[in-house]
């Protein structure tokens, strides 16, 4: 049986530049999202083997779409593809429930294998940064971070977060999440006071600094 994979980044070129790639490896590329809110809705709906997902993406990072997607649907494998290299970034997509770990600068084909080693329930990472995280054997990452002030904040308070961060305003973040705008002004009050942050330049620079979102 052939394999089903959902990409998502919110670059159209490496989008479709991909797609052409992996399906001339007989792969089948059922969908591909823009953002980490629609690969949620794409990977729930549609059940891929795989979903290679960026972590740096509007509305919902890759991280919290990740988490999203193995809650719902844990026979799916997640595949971070990305331009981070940084312990944080990695730390934070294996806890999420990733299977492999990819940076842009990689191959094709090493893409390709970390497909077929996901597939088969193993880790895949660059091998550069592999052998920081992984056992001979491929057996989960050890030394998972763990950010005390971000585990203070909700899942929910995180997708608020990011949205804060990205600049918009608690009536578009309100729509984006099907939420009340009070809601929205009760998770940001909760969210500063957890944080003991309390101005939208401060929130964005947490946001910035543990991953929620990223500079490019």
């Amino acid at each position: 049986m052939k394999t089903r994979v959902i990409i998502a980044d919110d670059h159209a070129i490496l989008l479709e530049g991909l797609k052409n790639l992996l399906e001339k490896k007989g792969i089948i590329v059922v969908a591909t999202a823009k953002n980490g809110r629609e690969a949620c809705d794409l990977a729930i709906r549609l059940q891929p083997d795989v979903v290679i997902m960026d972590i740096s993406m509007p509305r919902l990072n890759g991280v919290e779409a990740t988490e999203i997607i193995r809650q719902k649907i844990p026979n799916t494998k997640v595949i971070a593809l990305s331009m981070h290299s940084n312990k944080q970034s990695i730390d934070k997509m294996f806890a999420s429930g990733a299977s492999g770990y990819i940076l842009k600068e990689s191959t094709f084909d090493e893409l390709y294998d970390a497909i077929q080693e996901v597939k088969n329930d193993k880790f895949y990472l660059t091998p550069s940064i592999g052998k920081l995280y992984v056992d001979k054997k491929g057996k989960m990452p050890n030394g998972i971070s763990n950010h005390s002030k971000f585990n203070k904040i909700s899942k929910k308070e995180r997708e608020v977060l990011q949205l804060v961060a990205e600049g918009q305003r608690n009536r578009a973040i309100a729509e984006k999440l099907g939420l009340s705008i009070k809601t929205v002004e009760t998770h940001r009050r909760n969210i500063m006071k957890k944080l003991g942050i309390f101005n939208v330049a401060g929130l964005t620079k947490f946001a910035i600094k543990e991953g929620i979102i990223f500079l490019e």
